[in-house]
């Protein structure tokens, strides 16, 4: 009985020491990964994706150029897990600003122009990135990347769906959704358009864009 029972301390033991090993390699995994994106964005700010090289980011990393293929194989890669990255942050960004949006208490007059801000919010979060123009240039230029591309602008629709059922009670139901669409659609197309002004210019066309998405909320 003692015999069995050193037995199975020895072997959860071991189990404990080779799940330690398994977590340190994927946290050690993950910094790799985080640093190579956090390298690759930089080198894209300063030359653009044509700028972007496998033995470049290997020298500026720090790291053998083993170890960036083994978690990249290629330079599309890079760009796709910048892209995936960059779109799961503006997610999060726009639930959280869903989120903080006003009861269901204020004057539906006033809604269209509270729901319209968000397009300003977004616009200051994609303008903090000096790789948020490249990143959303190649979203729509990669077939690849325009796949995961009209998959995320599917997604963030069905968050969008919940703005406009906030905003536009009176909508029928089954036109909220092509709706929702739509407007996110032409939303991220002047999004791309006002990453490409000149600063001195950005603030007219963000107000402007502002000022339609809520006109046209308020004609819905």
């Amino acid at each position: 009985m003692v015999e069995k029972r050193k037995k199975d301390e020895q072997t959860k033991s071991c189990i404990t020491r080779t799940t330690m090993r398994s977590q340190g390699v994927q946290a050690r995994s993950r910094e790799r990964v985080d640093l190579l994106l956090s390298v690759a964005a930089t080198l894209i700010a300063e030359t653009g994706i044509e700028g972007l090289k496998m033995r470049e980011l290997a020298r500026r990393a720090s790291l053998p150029i083993a170890s960036v293929y083994h978690y990249f194989p290629s330079v599309s890669s890079v760009v796709r897990a910048l892209a995936v990255e960059h779109l799961s942050e503006l997610r999060g960004y726009v639930v959280e600003a869903i989120s903080q949006l006003p009861s269901s208490s204020m004057r539906e007059d006033e809604r269209p122009a509270m729901a319209a801000a968000l397009v300003r919010d977004i616009a200051d979060f994609l303008l903090r990135s000096p790789v948020s123009a490249i990143i959303w240039d190649s979203l729509r230029g990669n077939p690849e990347l325009r796949a995961l591309d009209m998959r995320d602008t599917e997604e963030n629709a069905m968050l969008f769906r919940d703005l406009m059922v906030w905003a536009v009670p009176n909508l029928p139901e089954e036109q909220t959704d092509a709706t929702s669409l739509v407007i996110l659609e032409a939303i991220q197309g002047n999004l791309i358009r006002i990453m490409h002004s000149e600063p001195e210019d950005r603030e007219i066309l963000i107000a402007t864009l502002e000022r339609v998405v809520a006109a046209v909320l308020r004609g819905l």
